[in-house]
């Protein structure tokens, strides 16, 4: 084979290194992207549930609240009638987020939901954009791939607040060092599904970033100073006690549909038992885990940027209620590590495993095997290898540039 021969041949060996995990990873959804177009009636997929899925939950809780009637938007019978009422029966719908949401809700209530819905999701996709610029890694693929991930297809296809959650997320960590005030400030922000954000103080404690742990204490006292205030107190203890208790409840998703999304251990193994004290023994022990490589990772003089990625994938390893749609900062997590030039081969295999996690584990779960949270854990193994061999003074060049 002569050197042009061989030259073409290794372009498309990298070619298809790189762009094949987006193709499996995109498979599945363009499959439920197709199956939703095609069982649409005027938006209303079966009466189970309706284009857009869970963005119905937002728009149709902003007519609540405009409606003078926040009282019953957590409970569970009134607001299903209240949704029958604008879309027809659907299926199992909840308001889920707590009313730091409302006033959002309300803004995009004000538009009609056909106009609403891609406003919401060019919106917050674009800001994921923007925010993901400094994560990306340089030259290696265009960064508005970023909103279309594996992950960032299911929140699309869903609806869901993934695109939001991730940029106040990526944006809050990169301003930590030369702006922690305003990193703690993105970081309360984070109410907005505040168990995505519960390794945050615990790495800010370990760092010893006061500023911005007391940022993040009063932007969240602030938040629900305001909301109680507007909407009554009495909204955040029906989140509290109500849809909290009803979220739970969804831990054991059995074999519903929406289960087959969850990240969750417990969620899994309770698909290959009814034991909680296995289901539960297996979850503590991946979080356990999880949570000592962050805190070992805290305690090295690790560069901001990597610890925040590490953080990311460890938080659905800890979790015992999230679901594939939220993983979009933990792709950009699994992106830095493929494309990183010091990985070792084996890394880079374990960060392509996490990034086809909220698919493949997706089309496993039916047949009970626990594949989203294992493929996730690879992830962080991967991640807290690389971790380890960071030297502190390559850790020590970084801080300035990540101020800068």
């Amino acid at each position: 084979m002569d050197l042009p021969e061989r030259a073409a041949s290794s372009r498309l060996i990298g070619a298809l290194a790189r762009w094949s995990p987006w193709v499996i990873g995109s498979a599945l959804s363009l499959l439920m992207f197709w199956v939703d177009f095609t069982h649409s009636d005027d938006g209303n997929l079966d009466g189970k549930a309706f284009l857009g899925r869970d963005f119905v939950n937002l728009w149709a809780g902003g007519h609540l609240l405009w409606d003078g009637r926040p009282e019953a938007i957590y409970h569970v019978a009134a607001y299903r009638e209240h949704l029958a009422s604008l879309f027809g029966p659907l299926g199992g719908h909840n308001y889920s987020y707590p009313p730091i949401t409302f006033p959002v809700a309300q803004l995009f209530s004000l538009l009609p939901y056909w106009l609403a819905l891609p406003l919401w999701l060019g919106s917050t996709g674009a800001l994921f954009v923007w925010a993901a610029r400094r994560w990306w890694p340089s030259g290696w693929a265009p960064v508005w791939l970023a909103v279309l991930t594996p992950a960032a297809l299911m929140n699309i296809w869903a609806g869901h607040y993934g695109f939001l959650v991730g940029a106040l997320f990526l944006i809050g960590w990169e301003r930590l060092d030369a702006k922690p005030w305003q990193a703690g400030l993105l970081f309360g922000l984070l109410l907005v599904k505040p168990h995505l954000a519960i390794l945050v103080p615990i790495v800010l404690l370990l760092r010893g970033q006061w500023t911005a742990l007391l940022s993040g204490a009063l932007t969240v006292a602030a938040l629900i100073a305001a909301t109680s205030a507007i909407y009554g107190w009495s909204v955040w203890q029906q989140f509290l006690f109500g849809a909290g208790s009803f979220q739970a409840g969804l831990i054991d998703a059995g074999t519903s549909f929406f289960g087959y999304m969850s990240t969750s251990m417990v969620t899994a193994m309770l698909r290959l038992s009814d034991s909680w004290a296995l289901a539960f023994g297996a979850q503590m022990l991946l979080g356990a885990a999880a949570v000592a490589m962050v805190a070992v990772a805290a305690r090295r003089p690790l560069p901001t940027f990597d610890l925040a990625m590490l953080a990311a994938t460890a938080t659905f390893l800890v979790l015992p209620y999230a679901f594939n749609y939220d993983l979009t900062v933990v792709m950009v997590a699994a992106v830095r590590l493929w494309a990183d030039p010091k990985a070792t081969r084996a890394e880079r295999w374990l960060a392509v495993t996490g990034f086809l996690s909220p698919q493949i584990g997706m089309l496993l779960a039916p047949l009970a095997v626990p594949a989203m949270p294992l493929m996730l854990a690879a992830l962080l193994a991967g991640q807290f290898s690389r971790a380890l061999r960071i030297s502190p003074s390559a850790a020590a060049r970084a801080a300035p540039a990540a101020a800068a």
